[in-house]
């Protein structure tokens, strides 16, 4: 059986390929050609934590892939990653273990990938600056999408830790400039990435210019939050696929409950702008939104292609 860490996982996937994996990856999903039931979850409340378990098929491929996380929300406090993972391949043909994979570093590839892919099809062309919430694994690989996308100029960092915000510039500045953020320089952003664990809303919607290009993927519990009801109001909201969202999206859930917004006003999915099924953005003013909980589909795209490769 093959066993891949964390480094040779890097090895094997660039964020270039891992990109056009996702564009795949969401074709499928969108079209019916994927098979990804609910994650199945389960809380841990006096540990302030949950695991996960996420499996996925596509059809015609030689493997299925199930990845079990742990995500353990005090973990900052402890100096350790917000999330725990593996990722189990099996031959489809006869259901045997193939190979087992850092989950880790599948999940955050191919989480920033995906908002790669959203916004290579969703923000304006000549978008040059990025503002990225959170400094860690998430950030970093969204940093690192957005760049293979657009011509970005400029990074500007929020956190709630200064110390994590400096660290993370320095981790970035031999490849781009990058600065901290406040309230007034997040009005600069062309493109806002959230990857937080975030409960209530990380800044207002007057902060957000017109035409600025959103990825919003740190929460996946229905009461969590990284962005106001009145952004969701005000953007054209394309998801990773919608059936997850209603029942795990609380960015979308929560103005959905409020009498805000409506699962009707979705645009669509990202396959369907990725396939050409439905038009992404239609002005250079228009805010658009793309809200992700992740999807099983997206490690079975990595897990393929690392395997063609070993």
């Amino acid at each position: 059986m093959i066993t891949l860490g964390k480094d040779q996982v890097r090895d094997l996937v660039p964020m270039s390929e891992a990109i056009a994996a996702m564009r795949s990856a969401f074709i499928q999903l969108s079209g019916g050609d994927a098979f990804a039931p609910m994650r199945l979850s389960l809380d841990i409340p006096d540990k302030n934590a949950a695991s996960l378990v996420m499996s996925a098929y596509t059809t015609g491929s030689p493997y299925y892939t199930v990845k079990i996380v742990s995500v353990n929300y005090l973990n900052h406090q402890k100096g350790l990653p917000l999330i725990h993972a593996i990722v189990q391949v099996f031959d489809a043909s006869n259901g045997s273990l193939v190979a087992t994979m850092d989950g880790e570093s599948i999940t955050a590839i191919r989480t920033g990938a995906a908002s790669g892919l959203a916004t290579d099809l969703l923000a304006n062309k000549d978008a040059k600056i990025c503002a990225i919430f959170g400094t860690g694994v998430q950030a970093a690989s969204h940093a690192e999408a957005i760049m293979e996308v657009r011509h970005i100029e400029k990074i500007i960092v929020f956190s709630r830790n200064n110390k994590s915000a400096e660290l993370f510039c320095d981790f970035l500045s031999d490849k781009i400039r990058c600065e901290i953020g406040d309230k007034g320089s997040l009005k600069e952003a062309d493109i806002v990435c959230t990857t937080t664990p975030a409960q209530f809303p990380l800044f207002d919607y007057e902060n957000i210019k017109p035409g600025c290009h959103l990825n919003v993927v740190g929460s996946h519990q229905p009461s969590f939050r990284e962005v106001p009801t009145e952004l969701i109001m005000n953007s054209k909201v394309i998801v990773d696929k919608k059936e997850p969202c209603e029942k795990e999206a609380g960015d979308l859930i929560i103005p959905f409950e409020e009498g805000s917004w409506s699962f009707n006003q979705l645009h669509g999915e990202l396959g369907q702008v990725a396939s050409g099924e439905i038009v992404g953005r239609d002005s250079d003013h228009e805010i658009t939104l793309f809200k992700s909980v992740g999807n099983a589909v997206q490690d079975l795209a990595l897990a393929n292609m690392i395997m063609e490769k070993i």
